[in-house]
């Protein structure tokens, strides 16, 4: 175990962030999910717990000086090709707060005002089950845009093509909607690679199903997802005006344009029913007191 950052205390919010093969990515989303580029969180209390899921080449973090949050790497040698297990232990027995945030991707960069935001809902309703959207970076979707010439690259002259190391809303600039974001609009959507509980909620639910065993765990986390929102008396919360941009890196989702299909048998062993997209009740926080309409382009950051 590294530690890196300040001393244990008691946190509001622990970030789990599962990576795999992730050395040129994770890096990048790490810097996204930390001050300064994380805006409004001086009065949060949170930490980063990064789980490298048995990488050929272990994964290294950056020099993590000034980044005024605790961040741990956990390294598993004998990792499952599924990140599911790796991550409910790590909400048993590594999350030091009482509330959850799930990056299953660790390749998804965040938007600035992701942090606080999140904390400020789970402060006003501990059982809030808080999501935002996803993102691509490009301008189609990658497993679109990798049949194109595509590849990281490409991805690193885009992202050297604006400021987001200072300014992380210049995502939006560089982006397209991921497709459980149904062509940009916020109907009810399947996945976020952001979200955010309690862990007593987590288990009510029984975190994630560890029948998902295939590389990159499937639709496990859809399936997750689909569970929480459409929970008995669910509050559920969307957080428009922020997102996750995922860089790409030859993943089992982004590189094969079928994966879904093919996702859809181990589904039904896992769950023992077919997958369906989920119906279920939700608020959407415009982020208006954090100007998140300008900043972004309109409510929904078009």
């Amino acid at each position: 175990m590294q530690w890196f950052g300040l001393a244990l205390r008691v946190m509001e919010l622990s970030i789990i962030v599962l990576a795999y093969r992730m050395q040129r990515e994770a890096p990048r989303t790490l810097r996204s999910l930390l001050r300064p580029l994380q805006k409004a969180v001086g009065d949060i209390d949170y930490e980063i717990i990064v789980i490298d899921n048995g990488s050929p080449q272990p994964l290294s973090l950056p020099d993590l000086a000034g980044a005024h949050a605790p961040v741990r790497l956990h390294r598993i040698e004998r990792a499952s090709p599924s990140p599911v297990g790796a991550i409910n232990a790590a909400v048993r027995d590594l999350a030091q707060a009482e509330q959850v945030m799930i990056c299953i991707d660790g390749a998804r960069m965040a938007s600035p005002y992701l942090v606080a935001r999140t904390v400020r809902h789970l402060r006003a309703q501990p059982d809030a089950f808080v999501y935002v959207t996803s993102r691509h970076l490009g301008h189609k979707l990658q497993s679109i845009a990798c049949r194109e010439g595509y590849d990281q690259s490409v991805e690193d002259q885009l992202l050297a093509g604006v400021d987001w190391e200072n300014d992380l809303d210049e995502l939006f600039k560089i982006s397209v909607w991921a497709g459980a974001c149904r062509d940009g609009k916020y109907y009810r959507l399947n996945e976020s690679n952001a979200f955010s509980m309690a862990k007593k909620l987590f288990w009510q639910m029984g975190g994630y199903n560890e029948g998902f065993a295939s590389p990159g765990g499937g639709l496990s986390n859809l399936e997750l997802f689909s569970r929480c929102v459409e929970r008995p008396n669910a509050v559920n919360i969307l957080l428009a005006g922020e997102a996750t941009f995922h860089q790409f890196h030859g993943g089992a989702a982004t590189s094969d344009v079928d994966f879904f299909d093919n996702a859809q048998a181990e589904h039904l062993a896992a769950t023992g029913k077919p997958y369906r997209l989920p119906i279920y009740p939700y608020f959407v926080d415009f982020g208006e007191d954090f100007a998140r309409p300008a900043a972004v382009g309109g409510f929904f950051g078009l």
